[in-house]
């Protein structure tokens, strides 16, 4: 999750939010327990190197058309002229609910379920990529997403689904931030197949004028090009039935660095919550050199709760809370990682998983009062 941008970050205000209803947690894969990987969360370790996750649960309404690189549909675009990526331009795609193989989600209407399809392009041996492509907002209108299902192959890092103001449909080609690139969303994943589902009357709401910018990272740590394709397929909801708005609390330490020596180093950082807040999902992101992760959630004239822990930095498996945490405004958010530096040369926050260090929080939460802008956090800038 290479990620941070010269952007300052989001207070919410939330009145009320103590009244909110409590929906169901995320459903969990079958026979997992409970903690399941997906949305934003784990990481294929094949040739990728693999990633940390901020994975959100595999829910009831899985697609069926949410694989591969083709797409078809009058609001594709071609992106062969683009970097180096092909002629397989990617595009939108519509499917009904008889060939979507979806499941019986009662909130979602599966006849308007759409397909954004990035266009193909390679990825080199031993090199890091980051590709971008916009997209205009499927629907024209605004909506509630209900699902996320992602599919991406070897060598897939993580992939961001940014909201992007007035988007037209674009042609794939590398970011212009490279994996410095950010934005709002409710939506990413490090694993090349994850499908999100929020729980009873939450969901992620799209307005009308907003779109996509969907933003990969792919790491090749082999001796043959890999050829990269990423298809995003989401369920909106029924009218009406969406009444808590989800977002992301996204705590990143962009000032970080872990000096040579061989030994544990610990960066710690917090965060005040300037809402109240429920969190359905907890998990972490580092890079190779983090051998462990910790964060915790201290309500004002509380004691401190654990939100996640790890020792994992390619494939930690999330935290999904069956009864969402309820935290109120003034809460710390505290989160940290121990690195351990082996080379001969001071490690820094940046983007690149194999000679950089990160250290992030994210938590999947409601509800946001600002739709357009659904994300809390630290600043992301700064460096």
């Amino acid at each position: 999750m290479k990620l941070a941008s010269i952007i300052g970050l989001w207070a919410l205000v939330c009145v009320g939010c103590s009244s909110r209803p409590i929906p169901p947690g995320f459903a969990a894969d079958p026979g997992d327990d409970g903690t399941s990987s997906g949305a934003a969360g784990g990481n294929d370790a094949g040739s990728s190197g693999g990633s940390s996750g901020a994975g959100s649960s595999s829910g009831t309404a899985s697609s069926g058309s949410g694989g591969g690189a083709a797409s078809s549909g009058s609001s594709g675009s071609s992106s062969g002229s683009s970097g180096s990526a092909s002629d397989d331009g990617g595009g939108l795609q519509t499917s009904s609910q008889a060939d979507a193989a979806t499941g019986d989600n009662a909130e979602i209407d599966y006849t308007q379920t759409k397909t954004l399809t990035m266009g193909t392009f390679p990825v080199p041996a031993n090199s890091e990529v980051f590709y971008c492509q916009t997209f205009a907002n499927p629907w024209g209108q605004q909506v509630d997403i209900k699902t996320y299902d992602l599919t991406m192959d070897t060598g897939s890092h993580h992939m961001f689904a940014f909201y992007q103001s007035n988007a037209t449909d674009g042609a794939v080609a590398s970011c212009p931030a490279g994996g410095l690139t950010y934005g709002a969303f409710t939506f990413l994943s490090q694993t090349p197949k994850a499908v999100m589902t929020f729980p009873d009357t939450v969901g992620a709401t799209l307005p009308a004028s907003t779109g996509f910018n969907l933003m990969v990272h792919y790491l090749n740590t082999g001796s043959a090009t890999l050829t990269a394709h990423v298809s995003l397929t989401m369920y909106i909801a029924k009218a009406g039935v969406v009444t808590n708005h989800a977002g992301v609390i996204f705590d990143n330490n962009a000032t970080m660095s872990v000096p040579t020596g061989g030994q544990p180093v610990v960066s710690t950082q917090s965060n005040t919550l300037s809402q109240d807040v429920y969190i359905l999902e907890s998990s972490s992101h580092m890079h190779k050199f983090g051998t462990s992760f910790t964060a915790t959630a201290t309500p004002p004239g509380m004691a401190a709760q654990t939100l996640y822990q790890t020792d994992q930095w390619d494939e930690p498996k999330p935290t999904v809370f069956a009864t969402p945490l309820h935290f109120p405004s003034g809460t710390v958010v505290t989160w940290s990682c121990t690195d351990v530096n082996t080379t001969t040369q001071t490690l820094t926050f940046g983007e690149y998983a194999q000679t950089n260090v990160m250290c992030i929080s994210v938590n999947i939460f409601y509800p946001v009062s600002d739709v357009s802008n659904p994300v809390l956090g630290t600043p992301i800038g700064g460096l």
